[in-house]
């Protein structure tokens, strides 16, 4: 995944076709069986904190998190921030693997600042390469990277809320794999947080294909997320972080373009009342080379759609790439805010 951007490249079902017709007997499977009303997930309404933390230093992606701005996002009408977080690179290479004490502490003061603002957070793993790309060999760094996450901040209010791995995939982040590892990082987080609810996602980049195949751990302090940005070449139009930089030749927003999205999200929503857990959509966005009245509709639809089925949202994201406020004029974008809040 190339600088800039935390979302990545979504596979959609289309394209995930090598494996499809399985996935597509999942997702139809929990539309016939997901008859119980759907649980609601703590936030609601959500802005992701990105290209900040989960940066290798936070800056160098042109995004640093400036506290006074987390009183700003809940008195806009948000009841929740997603914080990325890269820990790897903060992280040692051999046991007892300690995170650096100056980054520990800089995600802690941004939690402290989001709390105190009444603000819900999820703290999350993010762009964690190498385990990506060698999942057994980390697996004993990442379970201590949790540990960590987990004694630092013990004893939390529940408006803080763990998310165990953004966006699983490469060959070697199989369906079983992620299991092991969302097993192992659950059973660290558990010893000092017997009831914090932990979300989960599935591989192939958290898309809701990936959910269809996502294991759940007998746990019921569990929610499960999916990210959505479909279809990509609209959602990432002439992003420079992707070579070649897809484009998105006509307007969005045909009749079919709506139902697809709607479409998308109740499978989504389907598969996770079919596991008895809560969704939540934490990533969804258009980037700014996009005409904003198409950002603005196209991100209303995700979100009513979302809505409709009781999931909460995390939009991607707040002042970035993605941005629903503009840092430049030090004002929201009212269109994106319209979109999202109205």
């Amino acid at each position: 995944m190339i600088r800039l951007i935390a979302c990545g490249l979504i596979f959609s079902l289309i394209a995930c076709s090598g494996e499809a017709p399985g996935a597509r007997a999942a997702l139809a499977g929990a539309e016939q069986t997901a008859t119980a009303v759907a649980k609601a997930f703590p936030i609601r309404r959500c802005l992701n904190l990105g290209n900040a933390l989960e940066a290798p230093r936070e800056g160098e992606w042109g995004q640093t998190i400036a506290l006074e701005d987390l009183a700003m996002i809940a008195a806009a009408g948000f009841d929740g921030v997603r914080l990325p977080v890269r820990w790897d690179v903060h992280t040692g290479l051999a046991p007892d693997y300690a995170i650096a004490a100056g980054h520990m502490g800089r995600v802690a003061a941004v939690v402290d600042a989001a709390l105190d603002a009444n603000l819900k957070l999820i703290l999350d793993v993010h762009h964690y390469g190498p385990l990506y790309e060698n999942p057994i060999g980390e697996k004993a760094r990442f379970s201590a990277i949790w540990r960590q996450i987990a004694a630092r901040f013990a004893g939390y209010p529940p408006g803080l809320i763990f998310e165990v791995l953004n966006e699983p995939r490469g060959d070697a982040m199989t369906p079983t794999v992620v299991a092991q590892l969302n097993a192992a990082a659950l059973a660290a987080i558990r010893r000092k947080h017997p009831d914090r609810l932990v979300v989960l996602g599935g591989p192939n980049w958290n898309s809701i294909y990936g959910l269809a195949r996502l294991t759940m751990p007998d746990d019921p302090h569990v929610a499960v997320t999916a990210h959505y940005y479909e279809p990509h070449a609209f959602t990432h139009h002439l992003a420079a972080w992707e070579r070649p930089p897809p484009r998105f030749d006509r307007v969005w927003g045909l009749r079919e373009d709506i139902d697809a999205v709607r479409k998308d999200i109740a499978e989504a929503a389907a598969l996770a009342r079919a596991r008895g857990a809560a969704l939540l959509i934490g990533e969804f966005g258009v980037n700014e080379n996009v005409a904003l009245d198409q950002r603005a509709l196209w991100t209303r639809t995700v979100r009513e759609a979302t809505e409709s089925h009781g999931a909460g949202w995390c939009h991607w994201d707040f002042k970035a790439a993605f941005p629903v406020y503009d840092e430049t004029r030090g004002t929201w974008i009212g269109e994106m805010r319209a979109a999202l809040l109205d």
